[in-house]
């Protein structure tokens, strides 16, 4: 499933070894399968992950312009805070919490850089032993990926009419909408009026590959 998946988003192109050599003069980034139990031991939920080895312990990441900001818990809280402040207010009014998670999320985040990586046996075919992987999105264990992600989920948010925060990169506003919005990682929180938090769905459902994991608020229709 992890093999068709990264075919059908296009996330690497293969290009001969000796590509890697001639523009970067190292080797590709060598790469692994991870098995995560998403479950337990008596309702298992395996899911099979390939992800780069990257690592680099001589220089810090700031150091490299590499940052990934994430927001504090503040953030959160203040949208749960205001959603929580609306007794006496009709229910046709109340702004609903809307919570949203991107799945792979960096394999929607274009690379930054010529990135070569060594591509597992069972992503080749017979003859292509000197192949490996151009990346054209991001690979988990990669050290830019997070940052990556955040170019492309700033982007969005602001193509969408949100502001950014000044505090917190992590912290959007729209004005138009009357949604404010709470990112970190691939998690979406939105504070707003039942309409929008649709219109927000629709919009981002056509840019991400999403899950909704839920909606609070006070009509038995919610979660």
């Amino acid at each position: 499933a992890e093999i068709e998946y990264f075919k059908s988003m296009n996330v690497y192109a293969k290009v001969p070894i000796a590509e890697c050599y001639d523009v970067t003069g190292a080797a590709p980034v060598s790469t692994r399968w991870v098995d995560i139990n998403k479950g337990d031991s008596l309702n298992p939920d395996v899911r099979c992950r390939w992800v780069g080895q990257e690592f680099n312990t001589k220089n810090a990441r700031w150091e490299e312009g590499l940052f990934a900001a994430t927001p504090p818990l503040e953030a959160k809280k203040t949208l749960i805070s205001r959603a929580a402040s609306q007794m006496g207010i009709p229910k046709r009014k109340w702004k609903k919490l809307g919570f949203i998670d991107i799945r792979k999320a960096y394999f929607h985040a274009p690379v930054s850089r010529e990135m070569y990586v060594v591509l597992p046996p069972e992503f080749l075919e017979p003859g292509e032993e000197g192949m490996c992987g151009l990346l054209h999105f991001s690979l988990y264990g990669t050290r830019d990926a997070a940052q990556n992600w955040e170019h492309a989920y700033m982007e969005f948010m602001e193509s969408a009419g949100f502001k950014s925060g000044v505090a917190t990169p992590c912290v959007f506003h729209n004005p138009n909408r009357n949604l404010r919005a709470v990112v970190h990682g691939d998690d979406f929180t939105v504070l707003g009026p039942n309409q929008e938090l649709d219109w927000f769905r629709g919009v981002i459902a056509n840019r991400f590959e999403v899950k909704f994991r839920g909606r609070l608020g006070p009509e038995a229709s919610d979660d």
